[in-house]
């Protein structure tokens, strides 16, 4: 193409018209999203006591994870002084004995049902 074929066929204005029913499509769609119900908001209060968890967890592991890089990187005679229910010792022993294992599992479980139960209880009692 020629420079000024291009600039005949871009210097025409053409009118743009829409397709027959489009301009009523486009308001009909208007309409409805105007009178739809509003969006259901999350429920942060219900959603408060698992975030609380999680953070609470994340925290633990982290302030296990900086003593633990203490006791590995520090000199042995400056030692980090720990509470005797952390000895690892302590825990190993007792996780490994065979008749424990069955114990500390089903205790775990029923402590987390428990738990569960109390909580839907306490969100279900207090709004229905």
């Amino acid at each position: 193409m020629i420079h000024d074929e291009l600039d005949r066929i871009l210097s025409k204005e053409e009118e743009v018209v829409p397709s027959s029913g489009f301009t009523a499509s486009v308001m009909e769609a208007v309409r409805r999203e105007a009178s739809a119900p509003p969006a259901i908001p999350f429920p942060w209060l219900r959603a408060l006591p698992g975030i609380v968890v999680a953070v609470l967890t994340l925290a633990g592991v982290a302030v296990q994870v900086v003593i633990e890089l203490v006791r590995t990187f520090s000199a042995p005679q400056a030692a980090v002084e720990l509470p005797a229910w952390f000895d690892p010792s302590l825990w190993t022993s007792i996780l490994k004995a065979p008749h424990c294992v069955a114990a500390i599992w089903v205790t775990l479980a029923l402590l987390v049902s428990l738990a569960s139960l109390m909580l839907s209880m306490c969100l279900t009692s207090s709004r229905v």
